[in-house]
């Protein structure tokens, strides 16, 4: 509590700190997909965008900290100082009333993929009664939760991405959900395309931000600045591309109705 006590009277003093010393705050990411988490690489994204933006200005450095997301909620709820990457207000927002957001990183998505030689389409909820879907423990699916209580779905949770991938290869499922994100770096990095086959129609669509508690509404600022430069900046963006999902920067595959349709109780 200390060192966020400090930092919030050097926002509003504007008292001049040493740039050897600058003041430490964490910043917190739930994800434990790739490309946002990656804890055997020397980085991954999460920390490729903190250290940015640490390079970018002097004022302040963040500090990257995986966190589960049952955690994360119990800090919020109790009334502790945050900030979190990668996160849609609305799904945190029935937490905290009110959180502060960032502009948008980028647009995300999740995305239904099946065997190529099995396509199966997807527009609406209903379009997969009878199926073997996929999912990730934990995670709430708009419209798909509700099938699968009424048994017109069966739902077969794994803890990982790679995990569907391999239950889709050996027709254990007929197809699984995942991040727009997470397809874009697999596809890059060993899952094996060819034998894939993506639906033209997102589940959903939702905008990722750096979330933040009121106490960090000056940080927010300067964050907001970073995000608007990084956006033009052709350097990260040949880092994002090593990741992936230099795509995403645009919402391009995602129509507006989409982009609105995210549930306040998501799991990303």
């Amino acid at each position: 509590m200390t060192r966020y006590l400090v930092f919030f009277v050097f926002l509003l003093s504007g008292c001049q700190v040493s740039q050897t010393v600058s003041p430490q705050v964490v910043i917190y990411t739930y994800h434990s997909d790739p490309p946002f988490f990656l804890p055997d690489q020397p980085t991954d994204l999460s920390r490729a965008w903190v250290d940015r933006f640490n390079q970018w200005q002097s004022k302040i450095q963040l500090r990257v900290e995986h966190i589960e997301r049952g955690v994360l909620n119990q800090r919020i709820e109790e009334g502790n100082p945050y900030l979190i990457l990668w996160a849609n207000p609305l799904f945190f927002v029935s937490r905290d009333p009110m959180l502060l957001s960032s502009d948008t990183i980028f647009w995300d998505a999740d995305i239904l993929v099946s065997r190529k030689q099995q396509p199966i389409d997807y527009h609406k909820p209903s379009d997969l009664i009878g199926y073997r879907l996929g999912g990730r423990r934990g995670f709430y699916y708009k419209g798909l939760n509700e099938l699968s209580d009424e048994g017109k779905l069966t739902r077969i949770d794994a803890d990982n991405d790679n995990q569907n991938y391999e239950r889709l290869l050996q027709q254990e499922v007929d197809l699984f959900i995942m991040q727009r994100s997470a397809w874009y770096y697999w596809r890059s990095n060993g899952l094996d395309e060819t034998l894939l086959y993506v639906a033209s129609e997102p589940h959903d669509g939702y905008s990722r931000h750096v979330l933040a508690s009121a106490e960090y509404a000056e940080l927010l600022r300067l964050i907001n600045e970073f995000i608007a430069v990084s956006k033009q900046d052709a350097m990260w963006r040949a880092q994002l591309m090593k990741w992936g999902v230099e795509g995403l920067m645009n919402p391009f595959e995602l129509e507006l109705e989409e982009l609105l349709d995210v549930d306040v109780d998501k799991q990303r």
